[in-house]
């Protein structure tokens, strides 16, 4: 097989994926970047839209695919110069793509809905004979090939790859180098691709299994769909930024409630914790905003004791035991509000 089988070890879930974090989008700027609104941050880049793609009955035929076109000198759909070896132009035609043997597909989509394999819903009963953690051996997959540009900004030069939802588990390839693998169908897969990104025309290619042994855990009453069916983007972010965040909210009872009678709120207090990447450090300013976006207060993030705040885990090496980039996350800050009931 020319891919390992992390999709039958449950002691592997990730491969290269950076370690969870909150949500947020960075921007040089402040942007509002809820929701459809972070495409306005310019260290957002979403990649969504008509990627390549070819299904495969089984993991083996492609397996044997692959095989067939190495024998032969021939680069295979993860490695580099693949699609110029197809002979399509920069914009394939659909003629073009089916003499390639591939066809087009929207990302985000499941290709259930796009002519290949089937529907298939079940309640209580698994989808496939149960024998955890294996699953069928001709287990279906589909190859997944986009190009994109990417210019790098000398301000926000580390770039991380994210792909919001893909079922049942995948393995991603950055210009024809391994960049991960990962499962978990709706949580997001983040991969540092820093020294793999390149600055102009970029190929990726996402191989994506229908069954995984995280299947039988993702049992749900509903029909069985499979591919990349939620966003895929890349972030850019400084050399020294925030890698994750939390929020935590403290009430303090100014009057003690007498005779059994309801306290009145007095003031809470808000601490905002942040992780850095690498252990760097750098200054942050919070503002707390109401829901009308006026500041209630500014306070400048101050160091916090390791001692106190223990380092996140480091992210899950790849097969060979080598750690990626931006593996540590030592450095830490908090900032306090005092907010008072008006």
């Amino acid at each position: 097989m020319f891919i390992p089988r992390h999709y039958e070890d449950p002691h592997t879930l990730h491969v290269g994926t950076m370690p969870n974090r909150a949500y947020f989008i960075p921007a040089s700027t402040r942007t509002d970047t809820v929701g459809e609104r972070r495409a306005d941050s310019d260290r957002f880049t979403l990649l969504n839209g008509d990627w390549m793609f070819r299904y495969y009955a089984s993991i083996y035929d492609l397996d044997a695919e692959v095989s067939r076109r190495h024998q032969a000198g021939l680069p295979a759909f993860h490695d580099r110069g693949f699609i110029d070896s197809l002979g399509v132009s920069d914009e394939p035609r659909p003629d073009e793509l089916r003499a390639a043997g591939y066809s087009s597909i929207p990302v985000p989509s499941v290709w259930q809905n796009h002519g290949v394999d089937r529907h298939q819903y079940t309640n209580v009963n698994y989808p496939f004979p149960l024998d955890p953690p294996y699953v069928p051996q001709d287990n279906p997959c589909g190859v997944y090939l986009h190009t994109f540009e990417h210019r790098r900004d000398a301000a926000a030069p580390r770039s991380f790859l994210n792909f919001e939802g893909v079922d049942s588990c995948f393995y991603v390839w950055l210009n024809g180098v391994f960049v991960g693998y990962s499962q978990v169908s709706h949580a997001t897969s983040e991969f540092d691709v820093t020294d793999v990104l390149a600055d102009g025309a970029n190929t990726l290619a996402v191989l994506v299994l229908k069954w995984c042994d995280g299947s039988y855990l993702e049992d749900q009453d509903k029909f069985r769909m499979s591919g990349i069916f939620r966003d895929v983007y890349l972030l850019d972010r400084p050399a020294a930024a925030i890698r994750d965040y939390a929020v935590s909210t403290e009430i303090d009872w100014r009057e003690t409630a007498q005779d059994g009678a309801v306290p009145e709120a007095g003031h809470a207090t808000v601490r905002i914790a942040f992780d850095f990447l690498d252990g760097a450090t750098t200054p942050v300013t919070v503002t707390l905003l109401n829901e009308y976006n006026e500041t209630l207060a500014k306070v400048q993030a101050e160091p916090t004791d390791a001692a106190d705040s223990p380092a996140p885990a480091r992210p899950t090496a790849d097969g060979d035991g080598t750690d990626y980039a931006g593996s540590d996350f030592v450095a830490r800050a908090t900032a306090t509000f005092i907010v008072d009931d008006p």
